[in-house]
């Protein structure tokens, strides 16, 4: 639990008790917990709903005690979340107040009984203009699953008008990475997706595309119980797989394209690149940089010791050259673009340039942005059900009839977030938001 979530010293008073409660939910963002995202997406994830629960219990320990229980009222990622809607007051911005229940507890047998509160409280909506009225063009309707009957998981936007998709067999066994055309809405496929045989625990991980090729990399166990990383790729006209790296010194956190060859950086540290056909794999650095998108890489790895670090430079591969970050005292989990940064300051959201200008203090404790922590196409920051423009200071709200919602499972920021069109858990149409969609002044 963060300080600033902890009860002020001398609070005794329900209202007290239900104001700091009320600000723990405000700051708590809405986890995405997606099902079926690979290793390192699944234990982002984890950290990410850790944080919510540890900010959703409070103690409070005065002249009696009081145990509160939180529980907040968020929708959660695909698969994950609450049947529990809101109404259509808490729909036009209307907050329901937090309600008691109070019951007598069993305390020692030398103390006075106990007595305890339940606190539920609801989240603020979120002020902003609802996405189909403020980006109408980056909003659609698809199949959630391919002609075989697998379900889709979208990767990211390739352009305005095509999303990369991997198609599942059955849960977490992606068997075919396709194209959806919003234009023609229709689906291609682009490539099968092998499974290397002799590899246990096998699962191809994150996927990245530069509108010609697609790259994505798996990690599996052999049969000495050593973890095993592979790269592969694949032309986006149609073709087969091919793997063109593999690897038991280091596990892979992230993959990029550039031109002909594939890029990807270690989980410890440095950033290596092979050519698309051939044998010789050039370090670009040894330095513990971590590939954002690329060419851009920054300082700050994918773990749980650096949620609260702060990222100090952006290095731009392809030129070889490097910015320093100018960081306010007390910012915290700061990441950045080659144009905006986000972060917290004093339990706030904060947005800056990498050099400091541009400081602006966002309501709440910020954005999550999906699976990864940078912004998306160094523009938008997503987090539950609002979508937020650096560039213009826009907010998007999104209003789900079901309890999920997911994003998309790219490399980099993915431009993708998705809903069910109706409330199932597994529904026949997913809603799309392709933020590669949104014209540059929109």
């Amino acid at each position: 639990m963060r300080s600033g979530d902890e009860p002020r010293a001398g609070m005794r008073t329900e209202g007290d008790l239900v104001g700091a409660l009320r600000q723990a939910a405000d700051r708590a963002p809405e986890p995405d917990l997606l099902a079926g995202v690979g290793e390192r997406k699944r234990r982002r994830t984890r950290r990410r709903a850790q944080l919510l629960a540890a900010a959703a219990v409070v103690v409070v320990v005065g002249a009696g005690t009081a145990a509160t229980k939180v529980i907040f009222a968020s929708g959660g990622g695909e698969g994950i979340g609450t049947d529990a809607r809101p109404t259509a007051e808490e729909d036009r911005g209307a907050v329901a107040e937090p309600t008691v229940t109070q019951g007598l507890g069993e305390g020692p047998e030398t103390a006075e009984p106990t007595t305890t509160r339940i606190v539920t409280v609801t989240p603020r909506r979120p002020a902003g203009t609802p996405i189909g009225r403020l980006w109408p063009k980056a909003l659609f309707q698809m199949p959630a699953k391919n002609a075989d009957g697998w379900r889709y998981r979208p990767v990211t936007g390739i352009n305005a008008t095509e999303v990369l998709l991997m198609a599942e067999s059955s849960f977490e066994k992606a068997g075919k990475i396709e194209i959806y055309d919003t234009k023609t809405g229709k689906a291609r496929l682009v490539a099968e997706v092998p499974a290397t045989k002799g590899l246990k625990e096998y699962f191809p991980q994150s996927a990245t595309t530069d509108g010609t090729n697609v790259a994505w990399y798996a990690s599996g166990t052999d049969k000495d119980r050593n973890r095993v990383a592979e790269v592969w790729w694949a032309p986006l006209s149609g073709g087969k797989a091919q793997k063109i790296h593999t690897t038991t010194e280091y596990a892979i956190d992230a993959i990029g394209l550039d031109g002909d060859q594939v890029v990807w950086s270690a989980v410890k540290g440095g950033v290596q690149r092979k050519p698309l056909v051939g044998s010789t794999i050039e370090l670009l650095s040894n330095e513990d940089l971590h590939l954002i998108r690329w060419p851009w890489a920054g300082d700050i790895g994918d773990g749980p010791d650096t949620l609260e670090a702060n990222q100090t430079k952006i290095v731009n591969l392809a030129e070889g050259t490097e910015t320093k970050i100018t960081i306010k005292p007390g910012t915290t989990g700061l990441r950045c673009g080659p144009t905006w940064c986000h972060g917290r300051l004093d339990d706030r959201g904060i947005i800056q340039r990498p050099d400091g200008s541009g400081f602006r203090r966002l309501p709440g404790a910020g954005f999550m942005n999906g699976l990864s922590p940078y912004p998306i196409l160094d523009r938008f920051l997503q987090s539950g059900d609002t979508v937020y423009d650096l560039n213009t200071g826009k907010q998007a709200v999104i209003t789900r009839v079901g309890s999920w919602g997911g994003v998309g499972t790219s490399s980099e920021a993915s431009t993708i977030v998705y809903w069910g069109v109706t409330k199932e858990q597994k529904p026949a149409k997913y809603w799309m938001l392709n933020l590669a969609a949104v014209p540059p002044g929109q």
